[in-house]
């Protein structure tokens, strides 16, 4: 200890030692006088002068090195008091703690503490590093349930920082209970549970999609069109094609190769057939009418494939792609005598140029 002279009074400066001294007899005279538990909560309480309680906090800790509970708030001390590498280095210990609320919050505090050093840095092979050791902490926090109820929009946030896809879909669904309409939250709840193969989860998010994503429709029906096929869930994917085309015809074509598929090759040359009629566009009615007989050919129905060929040969007679597909066809299944009959009005039609 030493003075500065003035010129009526002496004013007196405690050096650091000297300081640290007290401190430390301080305190133990504290111990003696004063549960630690109080001392504790007095420590905690104290929002300003954290230099002085860390120096409290220290002391203690000598006294009684293994008590977990200092540690916890000398960490939180170290942290209030900018100190992270201190802090980390006790949460690092505290995460192993057999007390499951001291783990829980050491590990909270450990996560915030590396996403805020994760945040801060700019430098690329050190944020690798955090992030590992955020991803294994996380996976904890996860796996043992540490979050609190309410911060499921944080913990969803971080959840795809880690890329930990249950996770996600865990805090997504959360997200639902209070957002229930909200489209960019059901597609990527449908996305994930697709991903992950939860088939009745899928089915649940893509009736939905279908009932309020209005702009989408057609897209979020044929999309659960072909959940319900991979599914081999083929009656429901029959009725969903039937109540389609009410609402338009187009999913005829749908319905026909749905048919052809199933191996129902007479309802899909009907429907083939139908097509045919329906459209107007040339390319697509001759498309129609081969695949009409097409699908009678498959199902072995030889008398009624030539039937229906000869039905409207007439009108394509002078179509060489059509020409050449129906003598194939007629030489194919033994009408020798229906090739021959074509041949000879194609050569008709030729002389009559």
């Amino acid at each position: 200890m030493y003075h500065v002279d003035s010129k009526y009074e002496k004013t007196y400066v405690v050096t650091k030692k000297e300081l640290l001294f007290l401190i430390i007899i301080f305190t133990s005279i504290l111990l003696f006088l004063y549960p630690k538990s109080l001392l504790k909560q007095q420590i905690a309480s104290e929002n300003s002068n954290y230099d002085l309680s860390m120096l409290y906090l220290k002391n203690l800790l000598l006294h009684s090195p293994n008590d977990e509970s200092l540690m916890l708030l000398l960490a939180e001390q170290s942290l209030k008091n900018g100190e992270r590498d201190k802090s980390l280095e006790l949460l690092t210990v505290l995460q192993f703690s057999k007390n499951k609320k001291r783990r829980k919050k050491a590990i909270l505090l450990a996560y915030e503490l590396y996403k805020l050093n994760y945040n801060d840095s700019i430098d690329k092979k050190y944020r690798e590093s955090i992030q590992k050791k955020l991803k294994k902490l996380f996976y904890l926090i996860f796996k043992d349930k540490l979050d609190k109820k309410n911060d499921y929009n944080l913990w969803y946030n971080e959840a795809i920082f880690n890329k930990h896809h249950q996770a996600i879909y865990y805090y997504l669904k959360k997200k639902l209970r209070y957002e229930p309409t909200n489209i960019s939250l059901i597609k990527n709840a449908y996305f994930i549970s697709s991903s992950l193969g939860n088939k009745d989860e899928t089915i649940k998010y893509i009736k939905q999609l279908i009932q309020y994503d209005k702009k989408n429709y057609n897209k979020w029906v044929e999309a659960y069109y072909y959940l319900l096929i991979n599914s081999k869930e083929f009656k429901r994917a029959e009725l969903l094609l039937k109540g389609q085309i009410k609402r338009l015809p187009l999913w005829n074509k749908k319905l026909a190769d749905f048919y052809f598929m199933r191996q129902k090759f007479k309802q899909a040359s009907i429907k083939y057939i139908k097509l045919f009629h329906i459209t107007k566009k040339y390319k697509e009615k001759r498309a129609y009418y081969f695949k009409a007989i097409q699908a009678l050919q498959a199902g072995n129905l030889i008398q009624e494939s030539v039937s229906l060929a000869k039905k409207y040969e007439n009108n394509y007679i002078k179509d060489k792609k059509v020409k050449k597909f129906l003598l194939q066809l007629y030489i194919a299944t033994g009408h020798l005598n229906d090739g021959a009959n074509l041949s000879n009005k194609i050569l008709k039609n030729e002389w009559q140029r």
